[in-house]
């Protein structure tokens, strides 16, 4: 949410790491706390996403994967070994099927696209405040973006053809559930001369353990399976620097760096059978994910006045998504690794007697490249700005701010195709960053070729190819108390 909507409190804008606004330099760049006076703030704002992905058709029925006579779960390799995650016949994955005698509970359908996500409105409480000490040199600062509802949303989804067995469907990448996190930054910034000021500051993550231990008693009445869990909830924190130094009246510059952070869900299983049979495994999940981020920028007062101020304001900020870790704990398909990026902002403030404004404009690229393989991340390049006033006034001999903020970003529409899959003699997946035949030309059952295995099957819901565009929308005020 932060590194969204930016300074939610104040003239920052989108470059709250290079403009003073308000408490949330705590995140985006402490070393201006030092320049700030002591006060309080809350405020209110609405996001919406409203971001749409379209499936491309799939091209014929040869490339379903088909209801096999016998059960596909029991079709192999021609040497009996597994061919790994068995898919689901296309055509019972997208109707479903009622209750067997087999299959006492039957499957609902789950039509491709038909569980997607990417439209959702969420409003937060914001909260700030600024401390100063040591003759005004010490600034501390803590700033929290608090989302209305559930205090934090984890969902997870597989960017492949395994989310078949789930969603069967895609769902973007970079927002969703990352826009319902609690977001909280401290930091304290120290002004070393009246030029230089240096900041350090953390924003806080959580690091959650879960395990369960389940004992089935018979598979086919999982109803009635017994299970204990036991968590644990610790807190982890991501730490940040900034520096601010000021070489004339007329000139500002900035520097940020920004640690990796991360929410991270570890989750065991122990399943005991009534056989005695006993497994047990764990899966990683991480969450909320962002790169380290370096952060440069500059600031000029074109005209400077006793009641007069108007300044242009420019800053880029590096972050290498390369390292980028998905939802599962996995890292992309070295083949389709994600890009590092550098994202720049340009933008003006205007500021007369106890009026100000401020309009900064952005463009983010994407750090996913064409999604042509395996994988299926949903992200697009964005453009967006910010508009916003600020208003100083007293009210009972106490200095007050209020403002508002109005943003808007567009997700530049893209569209791609999945290269074809080569088809190998051997049966085996020599292209593990190509599409997956979920159904190999060798397989066999009952000793026997399985019909219909013959070139490309596959769930991927992905495949043949996917679209996606839209908009987020913002808008928000606040008030801060300068007592």
């Amino acid at each position: 949410m932060f590194d969204l909507t930016g300074g939610t409190d104040g003239m920052g804008g989108l470059q709250p790491g290079t403009v003073e606004g308000g408490a949330s330099a705590a995140y985006f760049n402490p070393a201006l706390l030092s320049d700030l006076p002591f006060g309080v703030s809350v405020g209110f704002m609405v996001v919406s996403t409203q971001i749409g992905v379209t499936l491309a058709a799939r091209p014929g029925t040869q490339f379903d994967v088909p209801v096999v006579p016998g059960g596909i779960a029991n079709v192999t390799y021609p040497n009996g070994s597994s061919i790994g995650n068995v898919p689901i016949p296309t055509s019972q994955l997208q109707n479903g099927f009622a209750p067997t005698l087999g299959n006492p509970a039957g499957l609902p359908a789950k039509p491709r696209q038909g569980a997607g996500t990417g439209h959702q409105t969420t409003a937060y409480e914001t909260v700030g405040i600024v401390v100063k000490l040591l003759d005004n040199r010490l600034g501390l600062g803590f700033y929290g973006i608090i989302p209305d509802g559930n205090f934090t949303e984890l969902d997870a989804f597989y960017s492949d053809e395994r989310e078949q067995f789930l969603s069967n469907s895609l769902h973007p990448e970079l927002y969703g559930d990352r826009l319902t996190s609690l977001s909280l930054g401290f930091g304290a910034g120290y002004k070393i001369s009246d030029e230089l000021a240096v900041g350090l500051g953390a924003s806080l993550s959580l690091a959650a353990n879960v395990t369960a231990g389940t004992y089935v008693s018979n598979i086919n009445a999982l109803g009635h399976l017994l299970l204990d869990t036991n968590a644990s909830v610790n807190v982890s924190v991501s730490p940040n620097v900034g520096l601010s130094y000021r070489p004339t009246p007329r000139w500002h510059f900035t520097g940020t760096v920004h640690a990796p952070e991360k929410i991270d869900l570890a989750i065991g299983f122990t399943f005991l059978l009534a056989t005695g049979t006993q497994q047990s495994s764990t899966l990683p999940l991480v969450y909320d994910y962002m790169p380290w981020q370096i952060g440069a920028g500059a600031a000029y007062d074109i005209v400077q006045h006793k009641d007069e101020t108007l300044t242009v304001a420019g800053s880029a900020v590096f972050q290498k998504w390369s390292d980028y870790v998905d939802r599962h704990g996995e890292t992309p398909i070295p083949a389709y690794g994600w890009y590092d990026t550098l994202t720049p902002t340009v933008g003006m403030r205007y500021q007369r007697d106890a009026t100000g404004t401020f309009l900064d404009l952005q463009y983010k690229p994407s750090p996913v490249p064409p999604q042509t393989g395996r994988s299926d991340y949903v992200d697009n390049d964005r453009l967006g700005g910010e508009v916003g006033v600020d208003y100083a006034f007293t009210f009972m001999h106490t200095s007050m701010r209020v403002g508002g903020q109005a943003l808007v970003y567009w997700l530049i529409p893209r569209y791609q195709t999945k290269l074809a899959t080569p088809n190998e003699p051997d049966g085996f997946n020599h292209y593990p960053a190509l599409v997956a035949d979920e159904l190999p030309d060798n397989s066999v059952i009952n000793g026997g070729p399985v019909a219909g295995s013959q070139g490309l099957q596959t769930n991927n819901p992905g495949w043949p190819g996917f679209g996606s565009a839209g908009v987020v929308l913002g808008g928000g005020i606040y008030l801060t108390v300068i007592p």
